[in-house]
């Protein structure tokens, strides 16, 4: 998916989103570790990207960093918010609370962003970790996103995990949970969100000051977004909603239409020269590909870990692609070409 940090103008940072539309099981859960005085001190939040995995887990952190005991007010709390008015919510808006910190991908040498967290940040964070809280509470670690940590990255984290310091927080978000190392996951409280209906996700954007789509664009992106509020935005932001539903039309035709439809998604693409156009694509191709591995799966159909080994190749193949500016157009025939021939 394209980096939404691209889009800060339409889409707003997770730690500036007071306000939650779905996930309220997810928060209940919380709410009853944190009466039970059975907080883990580690949580694994995943789920499909975009349908606010990274916004739940800044609403964790406000809770626990709003003062210095959060088991006490979770007692009386009827949900995790904290008014966007209160100073710990405007500290932590600004990204300049000192007891919370963000572990995420960096800029390299190049100025590019890295396609990996890399163990020197992973260590600057488990040293911020084992710090004395600046004000006297909690420290809270957002990890965003924990299977983005390459492997020294990782476990430099999981000493961290293993052994936590009193009143130390972390909160790992995870698109793809499976590719951590097992030492993690085990050690983790699992905690998983699931996509929002399209009805919220309208009513979201619709809610949005900056949001200057008609309101038929908005249902179509919605529906193409499969229950990501970030993936509509970009759709509407890079009117990019032709590219979704061209490539999920391509993925669902009969086989002998496949290739031809391929070609000419290829060649609008080229024509485009969008650069975001061609991640809205592949981005596409991953929740197809996740979403035929996942019902496969629940079907106990075998041929479901063939549908995600691909997802995963395709995903690497993109990766390396974006770091060394290969031929993207040769890499979405071939990416397509792939999938047509899995089993039916």
């Amino acid at each position: 998916m394209a980096d939404p940090k691209d889009n800060a103008d339409t889409i707003p940072a997770p730690r500036q989103v007071e306000r939650l539309v779905g996930h309220g099981r997810a928060e209940l859960e919380v709410l009853e570790a944190l009466r039970a005085r059975r907080f883990a001190h580690a949580w694994l939040i995943s789920g499909p990207q975009g349908v606010g995995k990274a916004t739940f887990a800044y609403r964790i952190a406000r809770f626990v960093l709003a003062g210095p005991d959060p088991f006490a007010r979770a007692a009386h709390a009827s949900s995790l918010r904290i008014p966007a008015h209160d100073p710990v919510a405007r500290r932590i808006a600004a990204g300049a609370h000192p007891d919370l910190f963000l572990l995420e991908r960096t800029l390299g040498s190049t100025g590019k962003l890295r396609t990996e967290i890399i163990v020197d940040d992973a260590r600057r964070a488990t040293a911020f970790l084992q710090s004395t809280s600046g004000e006297g509470g909690w420290k809270v670690l957002i990890v965003d996103a924990a299977d983005e940590l390459n492997r020294n990255a990782a476990n430099a984290l999981l000493k961290i995990i293993e052994e936590p310091p009193g009143h130390a927080l972390a909160l790992l978000v995870a698109h793809m949970p499976a590719r951590l190392p097992a030492t993690i996951l085990s050690r983790c409280r699992r905690l998983r969100l699931d996509p929002l209906p399209s009805e919220e996700i309208i009513e979201i954007v619709k809610s949005l000051p900056a949001n200057e789509a008609s309101e038929k664009t908005i249902v179509e992106a919605a529906l193409l977004a499969e229950g990501s509020v970030t993936r509509t935005l970009l759709f509407l932001e890079h009117r990019a909603v032709e590219f979704a539903r061209m490539t999920r039309e391509v993925l669902e035709a009969p086989s002998k239409s496949r290739s031809p439809a391929a070609l000419k998604l290829a060649n609008r693409l080229g024509t485009r020269g969008a650069e975001v156009s061609y991640d809205v694509v592949f981005d596409t191709i991953f929740v197809w590909l996740q979403e035929r591995a996942r019902r496969q799966a629940a079907d106990l159909d075998p041929r479901a870990e063939a549908a995600a080994r691909l997802w995963a190749e395709i995903e690497n193949r993109k990766r390396e692609a974006d770091e060394y500016n290969l031929d993207k157009r040769a890499l979405l025939i071939t990416s397509l070409k792939d999938v047509a021939e899995l089993s039916p």
